[in-house]
């Protein structure tokens, strides 16, 4: 009986220690606040759903129904260089508008692969937002009296001038009234277009849907000049020698993100967006990226100065 007596009480002995370490690792546990396999499952913790996107944003704004769809769709330029421009490597568009529209997708939690892209040009800016096949367009689209009637605008994120686009060998034309009584391209439904109707009277004007066409227009004789924005000109000008510049600015173009009538809360949240972007360097640092090599371009600091503070 002494003998089984004894191998009961160490039986015992050895459970109470088993229960000592038990409650011991129990409290390294809660110290650490998170085992491994906890943290393992924190660090592959998926995304918030777009429904937890949403709730970010009042119930009813614009925001949180675009959050909660998972996507904000865009409507860009496909053939300008610097501003938006489509990558034949990737079939993706690339450029300051198109990264400007990132940051706004990143602002309402979104992933960069949830921003999506649609070829916007001139002319099909605005019915695109009127029949809301996009959220936003981003496309060197000026703010103007004639399209704030249509649609909402954001405060300007980018000032231009309209210039003119020539071979290198041409001596005639060096200022607007020289487009007088010469074939000049702009695209159809622009504000250029209008520009030169209006400061170049006997111009003979062709439109055409994009300035890709209208650049190939000028390389192959059809026209003797190209008329649009400084920025848009300058972006083919440095990617063809056989082109310049002239004439200078001889107008302004305060470029706005164009909103569909009726969105008062995104057009407040995209211009505190842009109020960001333009204090934190992160404009500083997409222009730099996308206009900085563009000769006769203003440094950063002093392009942004420039912007006027509302539309």
């Amino acid at each position: 009986m002494l003998k089984y007596h004894r191998i009961g009480l160490l039986l015992v002995a050895l459970l109470a220690v088993f229960a000592f370490a038990a409650v011991a690792c129990g409290d390294d546990d809660d110290n650490a606040k998170t085992t491994p396999t906890a943290a393992a499952a924190a660090t592959t913790a998926p995304a918030a759903s777009p429904t937890a996107r949403a709730t970010a944003f009042p119930a009813d704004s614009t925001m949180a129904k675009i959050a909660a769809k998972g996507s904000l769709i865009v409507g860009v330029k496909f053939d300008q260089p610097g501003f938006g421009l489509l990558d034949p490597k990737t079939s993706k568009p690339d450029g300051f508008d198109v990264q400007i529209a990132k940051e706004i997708g990143k602002a309402l939690g979104l992933q960069e692969s949830q921003v999506q892209f649609v070829e916007s040009v001139s002319a099909n800016r605005i019915p695109y937002l009127m029949t809301d096949k996009v959220d936003l367009v981003i496309a060197t689209m000026t703010i103007n009296a004639d399209r704030k009637t249509q649609i909402d605008f954001s405060r300007p994120y980018y000032l231009a001038g309209q210039s003119i686009l020539v071979k290198k060998e041409n001596t005639t034309i060096t200022k607007v009234d020289d487009l007088n009584g010469k074939k000049v391209c702009s695209v159809s439904g622009s504000t250029s277009e209008t520009n030169i109707k209006t400061k170049a009277p006997t111009a003979q004007l062709l439109s055409l849907a994009d300035y890709s066409s209208c650049v190939s227009s000028l390389k192959d004789g059809r026209v003797d000049a190209v008329s649009t924005d400084d920025i848009i000109l300058a972006g083919f000008a440095a990617a063809d020698p056989s082109l310049k510049l002239v004439g200078g600015q001889f107008t302004q173009e305060p470029y706005g993100i164009g909103v569909k009538k009726g969105k008062d809360d995104l057009v407040k949240f995209i211009d505190a967006q842009l109020d960001r972007m333009f204090k934190d360097g992160t404009w500083d640092n997409i222009y730099t990226t996308y206009l900085g090599k563009v000769e006769g371009l203003p440094k950063p600091a002093d392009a942004r100065a420039k912007l006027p503070a509302t539309n």
